[in-house]
């Protein structure tokens, strides 16, 4: 009987192992990419970033109701930009942002120290894989950082694990690329220069959460309540300060299947292409940057 039961326990062991294997080997290629080249390109365009994420996260932090003793769990934060305006809002609480992204981690840090806030904390955590602390915080947070999970039904019971009972959660989700021509333009006119395959459908990348009912299905299975989706649509602003010729460049570099598809190609390639973005952006290039429409899920839900 003993025997027994120490087998079983063994077997317990070998599963949790080769479960949390196959999870990491699943997040690989996000983990690579985060923490190399796009990462590396996020922090270098932080602020064009945020000028045109900003607006957008603002109206699902505003879904929360922060408190000055709060304490807030910023998924994807990136660069910190928006674990730093909430860190600002809840003085006497506690801010934590996770991210996989390793450069972009160091930027948050530094900025955080540079404006010497002490209720911020930054750590480097897969919260598909890695298990949150349960029932600690009052709200949770994303600004476009829920979509880029292999499996979002574990994560997200992992993420409802960690509210408090009668907590919040609130994020910023991109709706169908048809209405949001900064992707679904660009797209279209890199594919006549590249076979850039379509991603299979709900696969990680920023359009994974575009389906309302499946988002839905999501939460709710993860134990999520009182779930609410705010339709946004409004302009916003691409590559701010940047001419039409920098801000078509800048396109190609953010995109990490075509950047990848293009480390090898001719320069000549790569120029045409950006001489078809610009045809095809001029419409929206309005002397600062790209003014382009946009449409968003605001999700919201309770534990």
């Amino acid at each position: 009987m003993f025997r027994d039961l120490l087998t079983l326990e063994f077997s317990i062991i070998i599963y949790k192992k080769n479960l949390r294997a196959i999870m990491e080997d699943k997040n690989a290629k996000q983990k690579e990419f985060w923490s190399g080249k796009g990462g590396d390109y996020w922090v270098v365009k932080q602020n064009e970033m945020d000028v045109m994420l900003n607006p957008l996260g603002e109206k699902a932090l505003a879904k929360l109701d922060l408190r000055i003793d709060s304490k807030v769990l910023d998924i994807g934060c990136g660069c910190g930009a928006t674990t730093i305006d909430i860190a600002t809002k809840v003085p006497e609480g506690k801010v934590t942002g996770l991210d996989i992204s390793v450069p972009m981690l160091e930027q948050a840090k530094s900025e955080a120290i540079e404006r010497g806030l002490t209720n911020i904390d930054f750590k480097v955590v897969d919260v598909q894989i890695d298990q949150l602390v349960t029932e600690k915080y009052d709200c949770v947070y994303s600004r476009f950082g829920v979509m880029f999970f292999e499996d979002p039904f574990e994560a997200f019971k992992n993420i409802f694990s960690s509210v408090k009972e009668g907590g919040e959660l609130s994020f910023v989700c991109w709706q169908d690329p048809t209405l949001n021509p900064w992707q679904s333009l660009s797209i279209k006119v890199i594919k006549e220069y590249l076979d850039i395959p379509s991603p299979p459908e709900r696969s990680p990348g920023p359009f994974a959460f575009q389906e309302q009912d499946y988002v839905k299905d999501i939460l709710t299975q993860s134990g999520f309540s009182e779930i609410n989706f705010d339709n946004n649509q409004e302009d916003i602003t691409m590559f701010s300060g940047k001419s039409l010729q920098q801000a078509s460049e800048d396109y190609l570099a953010i995109n990490p299947v075509v950047t990848e598809m293009l480390k090898d190609s001719p320069d000549n390639l790569k120029a045409e292409i950006v001489e078809s973005l610009k045809e095809a952006f001029s419409e929206f290039h309005k002397g600062d940057g790209l003014l382009f429409p946009s449409a968003t899920w605001i999700v919201s839900a309770s534990k």
